[in-house]
């Protein structure tokens, strides 16, 4: 048993951690811990010279952050979009500290829907004091990140729900392939959003807060992590039927 098990959340690109507080709000009883990465929401910038950055700087940083706060020991991971990307790179290197992970709606490395429009800065559009992505080392850093062979679930939007023009022909089953991916490595099951896209966390709150249980009562229980299909039904969501 883990007499304490925090939920961590980890955001997406530029967003602050208040765009968690719908699931958070659906998560009574837990100790859960949000945050905004230096110049996001109301953190203030990283001094200069500010270089781009790759995931494992994001990782440590959390990693300071936790331990500042009195929570090093595991911790449940949720990391939507980059924020999964941070997740992946955070449990290769501080292994220890995870006991579960949930990834919404996971980046993929170097992927740009909407070419020449998409941004690597973590920030405000047009901040210009706002952080890089180190996107070549980052992805390297993917690459090599293994695992932590702990409770995990992997949730993906529904199929052709993109935000603005249609995508390029492919998209769709591009990004599905690498959440199947993910989940495959993982050894965790691979959810359907069926009514949102990429954010999840505001478009179906009770989907993504019925996973975090999920892997919680799992990482606490040292058990396998249980999907109850009615269940799922119920949230909006369904294993995927490949």
């Amino acid at each position: 048993m883990i007499p304490q098990l925090p939920i961590v959340f980890i955001s997406a690109l530029g967003e602050p951690g208040r765009h968690w507080q719908s699931v958070v709000d659906l998560l009574p009883g837990l100790t859960t811990v949000t945050y905004d990465r230096p110049g996001v929401g109301t953190a203030p910038h990283r001094p200069p010279p500010n270089p781009p950055l790759p995931y494992s700087a994001f990782g440590d940083e959390l990693a300071t952050l936790l331990d500042e706060r009195g929570l090093g020991g595991p911790a449940v991971i949720v990391g939507h979009s980059i924020g999964s990307l941070i997740a992946r790179v955070y449990a290769h290197r501080h292994g220890h500290r995870v006991a579960g992970v949930v990834h919404v709606d996971g980046a993929m490395p170097q992927f740009h829907v909407y070419p020449g429009v998409e941004s690597p800065e973590d920030g405000a559009d047009g901040d210009r004091d706002a952080t890089s992505i180190d996107i070549v080392n980052g992805e390297v850093e993917v690459l090599y990140a293994e695992p932590p062979g702990v409770p995990t679930l992997v949730l993906v939007r529904s199929p052709g729900r993109w935000a603005g023009t249609t995508p390029p022909a492919g998209a769709d089953e591009l990004w599905l392939a690498s959440q199947r991916i993910l989940a495959r490595d993982a050894g965790a099951a691979l959810i359907v959003a069926e009514h949102s896209g990429h954010p999840i966390p505001r478009e179906q709150p009770e989907l993504v807060a019925f996973a975090v249980r999920a892997v919680h009562a799992a990482a606490v229980a040292g058990e396998s992590v249980l999907v109850d299909a009615t269940e799922l039904t119920v949230v909006g969501g369904h294993l995927d039927r490949r």
